[in-house]
């Protein structure tokens, strides 16, 4: 600590552990460095603006902004992922959703029903579907719902 005090920390200081924790956020997982990272850069720009700053008070403005960073950034992150509009989803909605992949599906029936149900291979998956009464292979279903990994249906009129 010492010999921090006695050589002095500069702005560079600040702007080149903000580069590093940059570089540690490319390289780690998570989204966590970068706001510390902007943090850094934040002490920085205080260093500049405010050139008597003692090492003390940088720490101080540093740790401040870390937080304010850190919780503000999670807030940010977090608003963006639960958003419903989602730039990342708008192009393939329901993705990992099967519900709302299937829901008003139409499918013909490859087989005939037994007691209302029968198993149908849907994007490469087999199902159990559940329309509730008896159809013959070649009717059409269309899927209203999934309850756990059963297919819920309802028959199309012709």
């Amino acid at each position: 600590m010492d010999f921090l005090i006695s050589a002095g920390v500069t702005y560079w200081h600040w702007w080149s552990l903000a580069a590093i924790l940059l570089v540690l956020e490319v390289m780690a997982p998570g989204v966590f460095f970068l706001w510390v990272a902007f943090a850094a850069a934040l002490t920085g720009i205080a260093k500049l603006l405010f050139g008597g700053m003692s090492l003390e008070i940088q720490l101080l403005v540093f740790a401040i902004c870390g937080v304010v960073a850190t919780f503000a950034g999670r807030r940010w992150v977090m608003r963006r992922i639960n958003a419903k509009g989602d730039d990342d989803n708008a192009e393939s909605p329901g993705l990992n959703q099967r519900e709302q992949q299937f829901r008003g599906r139409i499918i013909t029936l490859p087989h005939d029903m037994t007691d209302g149900e029968t198993r149908v291979v849907l994007d490469g998956t087999t199902w159990r579907l559940y329309v509730g009464q008896l159809l013959k292979a070649g009717d059409q279903v269309r899927i209203t719902a999934i309850k756990g990994t059963v297919l819920q249906g309802e028959a199309v009129s012709r």
